[in-house]
């Protein structure tokens, strides 16, 4: 396991969303649960997972016997099929779950599931097309990864040519590019930014801010 904790993670629909999020988890050394209501995604993924079931996921009786009451996580990814969906993840909810997180195909779906107490709701859909979109227009932001809840990213960058040969305090860094500099590596080694260090070529600068500043740091490179 290499230091990770292993969970059980329970998958309810395996469609591509499904399927794909079962395999991973699997290759991360998790205990993996697979259960649709067809047969052929259960045993395109059967040899994959841990337990893989074809079974009615708005049973709960069914949901107790392949092992819900001692998930760890459980992720309703069913998506277009708002009433099974919606009764799965209350069912997961009533049954104490720790973390029930659940796909959703619209803000009405979204706001359902919601109420019926889902710890979590996601759109996968929404926010890869998203993500794409903002890699188009930004082509750095690839390389960085968004803090939930707002418009700050964090992400590793090369110094300017202008910054070479300067402090960060020299160059007022936080005031002159309106972000934050979190880590220096250097000598193939992570350190807490030291102020007084000058920037040497090859360093790399670990920073946060918004994408907007961001962009105008490094968008024009």
């Amino acid at each position: 396991m290499n230091g990770k904790e292993q969970k059980t993670y329970l998958i309810v629909g395996l469609g591509r969303f499904g399927t794909a999020l079962c395999e991973k988890l699997a290759s991360l050394g998790q205990n993996v649960i697979g259960v649709d209501s067809s047969a052929a995604p259960v045993a395109e993924i059967a040899d994959k997972i841990s337990v893989a079931a074809q079974m009615d996921v708005t049973d709960e009786a069914s949901l107790i016997k392949i092992g819900a009451k001692e998930a760890d996580v459980a992720i309703v990814t069913i998506g277009e099929a708002v009433e099974p969906s919606v009764l799965s993840t209350s069912l997961l909810v009533e049954l104490g779950v720790p973390l029930v997180i659940a796909r959703a195909c619209s803000k009405i779906h979204a706001r359902v599931l919601e109420r019926v107490g889902a710890h979590r709701v996601i759109f996968p859909e929404w926010d890869m097309g998203a993500r794409i979109g903002e890699a188009l227009v930004y082509p750095w932001y690839s390389s960085f990864t968004r803090i939930d809840g707002g418009n700050f990213v964090i992400g590793k960058i090369s110094p300017l040519p202008e910054m070479i040969g300067h402090t960060m305090a020299e160059l007022k860094f936080s005031q002159k590019y309106k972000v934050i500099v979190i880590l220096m590596e250097y000598g193939g080694k992570q350190y807490s930014p030291n102020p007084m260090r000058p920037i040497e070529e090859g360093d790399k600068l670990w920073i946060q801010g918004t994408i907007d500043d961001i962009q105008a740091l490094v968008g024009a490179e």
